[in-house]
């Protein structure tokens, strides 16, 4: 036994020289002019996977000709704390805006106006809020990080109080949709970066807390939104919500710290990123992937009731059903990341949003199938907005990552806005029935995560292999 344990103090020894004899290397390779920081990033990464017995407080890489340290908890779970009340304001906002619709027709606010056009002022403010990606990287180079951060908090809160003012239609396409998404994302694409900027080794798990806001945000607003229009009337709510916006946001400002300052020199979009190894089938699963991402969550309310006969509020607590699910979803498929592998974790989640969407939705005809699918719809559905970030992070380095994610999120804009559209319209071209539909939502995930497992195999070729 004695021996058994000098031997491994010998070998945990020997391991700890060797990778700080390798970081020497690489802090000395720091003044080379051809040096290259990502990959020094991924080689310590992987020196340090290796040598798992030594315990230290901090892992290290090489950014921006610096040895750089991720605490991978501290002052970071603060960042966490503050992307994840972003995400519950800026997207829950979003998501709700079923019930604001439901008013709106009820109601008749605006006289003549129909479902189908009330339903752009929702896919306006999701597709704004990723409209902004590209620009994010070069404002932040011009402006600073903390200063584009409180500029978005500012533009979405405005936002939606302005639409408290609206007296036609296309005037909360411009406000409630345009102004409070463009805002949020601003604010949700500036915070989930500083994130990164502060774990490694607990990356996924902190960037699925700081996501799950956005589940958590969706299952909470929406009967808060409902007993505020009751109590107060629908025009109060929006003002309600835009100053708590506002309130919320400017109370994590402070936790908004970050330790890298981005690439500080080149193009003012860093197209570079494409030629990166492993962007491009990235940028592929993100076009592709939100075609049929938002239909489920769109549809079903209608299909419950028109199809299945529950009744309109059992039909609407299926979304507040999906919502919750997708709080505990996104917290456990990034701590999956963090230990099966980022890209096994975005390729099995992807792939089965589809194969949920075929095997629970698709012959659903009573309560008992629809809620079985809406549990399993949660658990995978959203699973790539919450592992995209620590995926990227994988292939390009950290200071590229608002760039990389920026262009990413910019190709969902085209499922955002138009994957709900033309399901509506395959549902109306059969005559009312949701196959066509359903098919095309299910078909959409299942092509996207070709381009991921061509990555993860391009990344490590053995089947079982953690990546």
């Amino acid at each position: 036994m004695e021996k058994q344990r000098d031997t491994t103090a010998t070998a945990t020894a020997s391991a700890s020289e060797t990778v700080h004899s390798d970081l020497g290397k690489l802090e000395a390779q720091a003044d080379d002019p051809d040096f290259d920081e990502g990959s020094v990033e991924i080689e310590v990464e992987l020196c340090l996977e290796d040598t798992r017995s030594i315990k230290a407080p901090t892992v290290r890489s090489v950014i921006d000709g610096k040895i750089m340290t991720y605490p991978d908890g501290g002052f970071g779970w603060l960042v966490v704390l503050a992307s994840f009340v972003v995400n519950f304001w800026c997207f829950g906002a979003n998501i709700i805006w079923g019930v604001f619709q439901e008013y709106h027709l009820r109601a008749n606010t605006f006289p003549g106006a129909t479902s189908s056009q009330l339903s752009w002022v929702g896919s306006i403010g999701t597709s704004s809020m990723f409209a902004v990606g590209p620009f994010i990287a070069p404002m932040m180079r011009f402006l600073g990080m903390r200063v584009v951060v409180a500029i978005g908090i500012v533009v979405c809160g405005s936002g939606m109080i302005l639409a408290s003012f609206a007296t036609e239609l296309w005037q909360l396409y411009l406000t409630q949709g345009l102004l409070f998404g463009l805002g949020g994302g601003v604010a949700f694409f500036s915070t989930i970066a500083v994130t990164t900027q502060y774990f490694l080794k607990k990356r996924g798990l902190a960037n699925g807390l700081a996501v799950a806001g956005s589940g958590l945000g969706g299952l909470a607003l929406a009967p808060m939104t409902r007993a505020l229009i009751t109590e107060v009337g629908v025009w109060w709510t929006l003002r309600i919500l835009g100053i708590c916006v506002l309130a919320f946001l400017a109370a994590i400002f402070p936790f908004v710290r970050p330790r890298i300052h981005g690439v500080k020199k080149g193009p003012i979009f860093d197209f570079g990123v494409f030629k990166m190894q492993g962007f491009v089938p990235l940028m592929l699963c993100a076009f592709t992937v939100t075609f049929g991402y938002l239909i489920p969550i769109f549809l079903i309310p209608t299909y419950a009731t028109s199809v299945i006969g529950m009744t309109p509020s059992a039909a609407a607590n299926l979304v507040s059903m999906y919502s919750g699910i997708n709080i505990v979803s996104r917290i456990g498929l990034g701590i999956a990341a963090d230990y099966l592998g980022k890209m096994n974790t975005l390729f099995g989640c992807v792939v089965m949003a589809g194969v949920s969407i075929l095997a629970f939705w698709l012959p659903a005809h009573n309560e008992a199938l629809i809620m079985t699918f809406m549990i399993s719809y949660g658990l995978f559905g959203g699973g790539f907005i919450s592992v995209f970030p620590v995926a990227t992070a994988q292939v390009v380095s950290v200071e590229r990552l608002p760039s990389a994610l920026g262009m990413l999120y910019f190709g969902n804009i085209f499922g955002n806005l138009l994957g709900t559209p033309i399901a509506t319209a395959i549902i109306s071209a059969m005559d009312g029935s949701y196959t066509g539909a359903i098919i095309f939502s299910a078909m959409t995930p299942l092509v996207a995560s070709l381009s991921i497992l061509y990555l993860r195999f391009k990344i490590e070729r053995r089947v079982f292999a953690i990546a």
